[in-house]
């Protein structure tokens, strides 16, 4: 895995970061704490401050809101609230739900990601990008993965690890004691951002492929490893994210493997794709059937199209226009 960019995430435990002192070779984007519940008073006591510091220094900012919510009313409240905290901010990278509380946690998997959902729903109807925080356990246990991997950002939180065992594009892969910078007296934890930010700095391969899209695999080849992994035939594969050239593809919502843009090819929809009229002059020994293969497409689509009758009686010189 090639992370393109790393980073820290701050709150109000970091203190008065010395802004003089980040280094923007060190720190290339941060995700700040903005807020936790939905009561005033719980807007994250640095967050004004550390938005200021680290734009002032040109380097690109998100969000988190720590969740506390019990119903998706409640989360609807905190995604309110979260909007307030953040209101005149303008952030680069998008707005993550917190999901971690063991309060949350004890409401079930079809409550947590009814939680998770109504979040992030709720942000983007009012204009942010957003993305859930999520760890391993959290994403086999207490949620249904498939329903928030490719609709929403991940950030993973998974630490003492090579590297994430799940796509994601923002992958925390140290905190407390073992993470620490220039300009932060006390530690801090560590993150990494895998392609360019996702809305903002959009390549030509992103602008291509989006969640949803059936894709044809030309070459096997895992963007992560570099290794070849199994295809198998006869099976539709579908984009479950995509950010920069790196293509999270899978079978049915479970992850398949991650792949470099330029080995996949997009399977438009039949009634997406383009028509084309084509003028074909019949020639001696030409079938209705061997002229309908050629241009892929059926005996009855020509014989309807050019109005015959009879598709076992045609004549050599005749004009037929076949739209496929």
């Amino acid at each position: 895995m090639m992370p393109t960019k790393k980073g820290i995430d701050v709150s109000y435990a970091q203190g008065n970061i010395d802004f003089a002192k980040i280094d923007k070779q060190e720190v290339e984007f941060a995700i700040v704490r903005s807020s936790y519940g939905w009561e005033q008073g719980q807007k994250d006591s640095k967050y004004d401050r550390n938005i200021r510091g680290f734009q002032e220094r040109g380097i690109p900012c998100g969000a988190y809101h720590y969740a506390y919510a019990q119903n998706t009313h409640d989360a609807e409240k905190e995604a309110k609230y979260c909007l307030s905290c953040i209101k005149g901010t303008k952030l680069e990278l998008p707005v993550f739900y917190d999901l971690e509380d063991s309060s949350v946690a004890r409401l079930g998997k079809r409550a947590c990601t009814d939680i998770a959902k109504a979040f992030c729903d709720y942000m983007k109807a009012n204009g942010r990008q957003a993305g859930v925080y999520l760890n391993p356990n959290w994403l086999e246990n207490y949620v249904y993965k498939e329903e928030l991997i490719g609709k929403y950002t991940l950030w993973l939180a998974q630490w003492g690890s090579s590297k994430p065992s799940y796509p994601c594009t923002l992958w925390q892969y140290t905190v407390g004691a073992a993470g620490c910078v220039r300009g932060i007296a006390g530690e801090v934890d560590l993150d990494y951002l895998y392609g360019d930010d996702e809305q903002k700095q959009k390549d030509e391969h992103e602008e291509k492929f989006k969640a949803g899209d059936a894709v044809k695999i030309l070459d096997p080849i895992d963007y992560d490893t570099g290794k070849r992994f199994q295809v198998y035939n006869g099976v539709t594969y579908t984009v479950i994210e995509a950010v920069g050239n790196r293509i999270v593809i899978g079978i049915d919502g479970q992850v398949t493997a991650a792949v470099n843009a330029k080995y996949l090819e997009k399977i438009t929809p039949e009634s997406q794709r383009p028509k084309r009229t084509y003028t074909y002059i019949i020639r001696n020994g030409d079938t209705l059937t061997s002229i309908a293969e050629k241009y892929h497409t059926t005996v009855q689509h020509i014989a309807e199209e050019n109005h015959i009758q009879n598709p076992d009686l045609i004549y050599s010189g005749r004009i037929l226009h076949i739209t496929v």
